[in-house]
């Protein structure tokens, strides 16, 4: 989920004086890639620095209009979008010169009506930059156009910063705040030109577009009169997860010390009839900001879309988080005043796979597949799954590879005659569906293994029936529940044992790691993981980078299988099982470690897990005034319009319930709600007919401190302002 406050300074602007400033839409934008591209200004190239891209899932070096438009899907909510949109990434530079990346959730895209005139919605083909990243001091002689009743500004203002605490209120600056002390975040804004000479879709100069006279508003030059929707970025950047006690400073990935050098890229992938038929229905208007209240947009609109269009493979091959001990490009660290060349150090660029197509939307009783033993299976809806299961027999999780046919064949092959994916990796099974049938839009997200196909969602089962019914199965499998917090955002189900890890742990012998206890060598499946709480693959694996992605992500067990695979989980498939032999590969990291084998995982116990609770009593305190929340109950909650609190929200990569419960108490609002490990919503009641959900469905561990519950896919923790001693 993406990083997000929407609380924007865009929504005040300068142009108080013109028609239809409130008119605007906006949208969340996850991460799609991360590296050195650019295809503006570094076409088939490599750029000079590292950007942060949203969009489509096929954006690469060579991106052109018609590319994005083939695209599969995109990490903006709005599907018809296939536009990119990028800003530079963001390191700290430790008191020894090394580097650490700074972690960011994804971008905010508003679309506004600014400057007076028709709009022109953007052509096939367009695009622009705003900023210069070379600078490096407040440029104040380069102003926008302007006349006598319209005066100009400088164009520098294009670009700003605001350092976010809920404590105090925040002001724009146009380079880094003097203190970089952001709590929850420091944001990053940039105004986009709105003015185009309605002939060129691009100039390498970016003469083609101009600013409005005062920026966020105002009239534009005579060389650029057409007006184009006003495109307004916020990025977030999350300052707190770094350590910055040794006195180092943050920087931009240009070498940039000073903020002054930030910019913003767009390159135009829209659906022409769909950004018209917006810009005239919803930019043209009163707009409220929500896609859903714009029929348009909402007919593409993706809620899930920064997990069923994820984080792609890098295309440039070269480390570019973590700890560095040089900037990618060879950027030095600059300060100016005076203006910088970008450097460029070459690179080499990681051949890729065609990750063009389309979704396909599956048709109840006309949809089928046709399985690995050549059995057909046919759709038969989406269904609602509870914790009672509507389909209760065997099951498993992928977080990499999940696909209907592979979960049919899963299926098929224990019996079973009707199988059903949830959650995008989660596979179900049994002989009869019996659930109630739900709307085909609550299973909107895409499979793990195949983004072109829908594998269910929150609570919400796509299921299919075999032609062919295998014999059923006399058993049926108990199944506990295991949550993760990772960027994959894993709602885990295993068939589970319980472990005697003392018993374990005393007869293994093998690789040693700190604050965790070696259990074994176990055997491992595709079909059947061990752990299949959360997975990533590195080829720089090592025993001590798996048990701190554990450790992070709130997970008890982990182990490492064919040199590169860390997989973890709350408990223990009772599939998997000791073996004395095969974990015999070496750890691509570490080459004096055993990092499991095929289809052999070397397994361990965290000695750091902590388990999760809900706090019966939390104290808050916004400076002025104090109080305590009591922890309300598990509750439903839906997407869009009908949120169980609607007054305010945020998210927030490092979300606490004490981050939530302070900020809803400095806003006045008595009751208070986490939801999917990062996001924060406030009110002073409970809305919308939300019910109460067991306890256990609120199952995700927060996102900034893993010993507390924040919610899930569609469940919200409440909490409630404490009244003298009882809760309101």
């Amino acid at each position: 989920m993406a990083s997000t406050l929407f609380a924007s300074l865009a929504l005040t602007a300068l142009g108080c004086c013109f028609p239809g400033v409130n008119a605007f839409w906006r949208m969340n934008c996850g991460i799609i890639q991360l590296g050195r591209v650019d295809p503006i200004v570094n076409y088939d190239g490599i750029s000079g620095h590292v950007h942060i891209i949203g969009g489509p899932n096929n954006f690469n070096t060579t991106s052109n209009y018609d590319m994005l438009r083939n695209s599969l899907c995109t990490s903006c909510t709005i599907q018809e979008d296939k536009s990119a949109y990028w800003t530079p990434y963001m390191y700290y530079q430790k008191a020894d010169g090394t580097f650490l990346s700074v972690k960011n959730g994804g971008i905010i895209i508003y679309y506004l009506e600014r400057g007076q005139g028709i709009v022109t919605p953007f052509p096939p083909g367009f695009k622009m930059i705003s900023g210069n990243p070379g600078l490096r001091s407040y440029n104040r002689t380069t102003m926008t156009y302007g006349t006598a009743d319209n005066p100009g500004r400088p164009v520098a203002d294009a670009v700003s910063f605001a350092c976010i605490d809920y404590t105090k209120p925040y002001s724009e600056t146009a380079g880094f705040p003097s203190d970089m002390n952001c709590p929850q975040g420091l944001r990053a804004q940039v105004h986009f030109q709105t003015c185009w000479d309605g002939v060129n879709l691009y100039k390498p100069d970016n003469s083609h577009v101009a600013h409005l006279s005062q920026i966020d508003n105002g009239i534009c030059p005579p060389t650029h009169p057409k007006l184009l929707p006003h495109l307004f970025y916020e990025m977030y950047y999350n300052l707190d997860s770094v350590d910055t006690s040794d006195g180092g400073r943050f920087l931009l990935a240009t070498g940039d010390t000073t903020g002054y050098g930030y910019h913003g890229d767009f390159l135009n992938g829209w659906n022409p009839d769909i950004q018209a038929r917006a810009v005239s229905n919803c930019l043209a208007s009163s707009g409220s900001g929500q896609i859903e209240d714009c029929p348009d947009l909402n007919a593409s609109n993706d809620v899930a879309s920064g997990a069923n269009c994820p984080l792609q493979p890098p295309l440039v091959d070269e480390e570019i988080s973590g700890s560095l001990t040089a900037l990618p490009g060879c950027n030095p660290p600059t300060s100016g005043p005076e203006r910088v060349r970008q450097q460029n150090c070459p690179g080499k660029l990681i051949p890729q796979t065609n990750t063009d197509g389309q979704k396909q939307t599956p048709v109840p009783g006309n949809t089928t597949v046709t399985l690995s033993s050549g059995s057909r299976a046919t759709y038969a809806g989406c269904y609602v799954d509870r914790g009672d299961r509507a389909l209760p027999g065997a099951s498993y999780t992928d977080s990499v590879r999940m696909t209907t046919e592979s979960c049919g064949a899963f299926c098929q092959g224990k019996g079973y005659s009707v199988f059903g994916t949830e959650y995008a990796q989660e596979c179900f099974c049994g002989n009869t569906i019996t659930s109630a049938n739900s709307s085909q839009s609550d299973c909107s997200m895409t499979c793990k293994g195949n983004l072109a196909t829908y594998c269910g969602g929150p609570n919400r089962l796509s299921v299919w029936k075999l032609a062919q019914a295998g014999s059923s199965s006399s058993s049926s499998s108990s199944r506990s529940s295991t949550t993760s917090t990772v960027s994959t955002q894993i709602t885990s189900s295993v068939t589970s044992k319980t472990i005697t890890t003392t018993s374990l742990a005393a007869a293994a012998t093998g690789p040693q790691v700190q604050n965790a206890n070696y259990l074994g060598c176990y055997t491992d499946s595709v079909d059947r993981r061990a752990l299949s709480g959360y997975y990533f693959n590195s080829n720089t694996q090592t025993l001590d980078t798996c048990r701190t992605a554990a450790e992070n992500n709130g997970f008890e067990y982990f182990g490492v299988e064919y040199s590169g695979e860390c997989f973890a989980g709350n408990t223990i498939s009772s599939s998997s099982s000791p073996t004395s032999q095969n974990c015999n590969m070496r750890c691509h990291g570490n080459s004096s470690q055993i990092c499991g084998g095929s289809n052999a995982i070397s397994m361990f116990e965290s000695l750091r897990y902590v388990e999760a609770i809900n706090k019966a009593d939390v104290a808050v305190n916004n400076g002025t005034a104090s109080g305590s929340f009591g922890y309300g109950g598990c509750y439903t909650d839906a997407a869009g319009l009908k949120r169980t609190l609607t007054t305010y929200w945020f998210s927030d990569t490092n979300t606490t319930v004490e981050m939530c419960l302070t900020t809803c108490f400095s806003k006045g609002l008595s009751v208070a709600g986490v939801e999917y490990a990062n996001e924060c919503y406030c009110d002073t009641e409970i809305r919308n007919a939300a019910i109460v959900a067991a306890d256990s469905e609120c199952s995700m561990r927060c996102a900034g401190d893993k010993a507390e519950w924040c919610g899930a896919g569609g469940r919200i923790s409440v909490y409630r302002q404490k009244i003298a001693g009882r809760t309101r």
